[in-house]
């Protein structure tokens, strides 16, 4: 799908959509428990889907209501072979949690989730005596048997997702259990991790994001009702574009939310942007800008969005931490460098470095997303850049994280 973005997007008030983190890890926490629970705002996102669909296969009984799915737990029979579509959070949650199910499970992916790294299981795994085996690091992965507690060290350094998925796991095992992490990345969406099991009755004590002591032979204990907290990672497109272009009010965010990208406030704060805070709705106001310099290694995410912003100010910006996102849905440092080179934006890649060398403005042309839902979101919001739109191939991306995206903007024109 190809979408021409106008050069005049016009939007004044906006609801954040739902986490996607949070839904994850919410569906799997209720698909662990003994009872039925109301998840609400749960959003459509393809990730949160694929995810709702292994719930199902790994016995639960779904039902859409008017107010969000109900999720009844240990229904039915249980499926063994389930695909995680391309989510990469939901193939890390489902390896571990799959393993408290005993017997043999094969899980699947599609699309970017092929050549994304799933070795890190060959760490832990089988020290908790699990036996796994993948294809070279790659998927389709298989586990056998039950998991055991017991101490344990694990790497953190490639992506924080294998510790949350370990972390969602370990209370059912029969054995207490003793987490030490070294070199912790994203540490904050393990809080998130660590947020919905205390939400959903799992007992743990939490040390400086190093060390997880977690007792055994727990239960999950489902809330009647669940509400997933408002999305940070798709506000941060519309808070960039009320930084840039008119003020804006997005609606629903939790202020002291534990999501990681809400560290979009702290470059806020660098750029000199205005914003305000009416309860759960925050107003960003159309601000005169300077460069910036920021660490993303702990919100990867966040990457797409400041090299808009970075695109718009005049000057030189710089946001560390490029290393994190090689194996993202695309290898997102040179996507982003190769996509804004054709609208003549320089943008070099130094170590660990993205230094945007931004002049107020774009020219108009065609970009691609790589099939990455946040690049054709970040191109989106840089039309305004522009006097003639930017047209955006494969926008269909989108869907993976924020269908109704394309909905929002006025004058769009969509082609195949």
């Amino acid at each position: 799908m190809i979408v021409k973005v106008p050069s005049n997007i016009d939007i004044k008030k906006i609801q954040a959509p739902a986490s996607k983190s949070y839904a994850q890890r919410a569906i799997f926490a209720a698909t662990l428990g003994q009872s039925k629970c109301l998840v609400k705002n749960l959003g459509t996102s393809d990730d949160v889907n694929h995810i709702l669909a292994i719930s199902e296969q790994l016995g639960a009984e779904i039902i859409k209501t008017e107010d969000g799915i109900e999720i009844n737990p240990r229904i039915n029979e249980i499926s063994r072979n389930l695909n995680c579509g391309e989510s990469g959070l939901g193939i890390r949650l489902t390896t571990s949690i799959v393993t408290t199910f005993g017997g043999q499970f094969t899980i699947r992916g599609e699309g970017s989730l092929v050549s994304r790294p799933m070795n890190s299981f060959e760490t832990f795994l089988p020290q908790l005596g699990v036996k796994f085996e993948s294809n070279n690091g790659f998927v389709p992965l298989t586990t056998t048997g039950n998991i055991n507690g017991g101490n344990i060290q694990i790497d953190g350094s490639m992506s924080s997702q294998f510790l949350s998925g370990l972390l969602m796991a370990i209370p059912l095992a029969e054995q207490d259990s003793q987490i030490e992490v070294s070199n912790l990345v994203s540490f904050r969406y393990v809080d998130m991790t660590l947020q919905v099991m205390k939400d959903f009755g799992i007992q743990f004590i939490s040390e400086n994001n190093k060390n997880y002591q977690i007792r055994g032979s727990q239960t999950y204990k489902n809330p009647k009702v669940y509400e997933v907290e408002a999305d940070w990672s798709g506000a941060a497109f519309w808070i960039i574009y009320g930084a840039l272009y008119q003020d804006i009010e997005i609606q629903g965010l939790n202020e002291h939310s534990l999501q990681a990208d809400r560290a979009i406030l702290e470059v806020l704060d660098k750029c000199g942007i205005g914003y305000t805070w009416n309860q759960k709705n925050l107003r960003v106001q159309q601000s005169s800008l300077k460069p910036f310099e920021f660490d993303a290694t702990n919100c990867p995410d966040l990457f797409p969005i400041l090299a808009t912003l970075g695109a718009a100010i005049n000057g030189e910006s710089k946001i560390h931490g490029v290393h994190r996102l090689k194996d993202k849905e695309s290898d997102r440092g040179l996507s982003i460098q190769s996509e804004f080179a054709k609208l003549g934006l320089q943008i070099e890649l130094e170590k660990d470095t993205m230094i945007i060398k931004g002049h107020s403005s774009l020219n108009s042309g065609t970009v691609h997303s790589n099939n990455d839902h946040r690049i054709a979101m970040a191109f989106a919001i840089a039309s305004n850049l522009t006097k003639h739109g930017i047209e955006i191939e494969k926008a269909e991306a989108v869907a993976k994280s924020y269908p109704e995206f394309w909905s929002l903007i006025d004058k769009i024109k969509i082609s195949d």
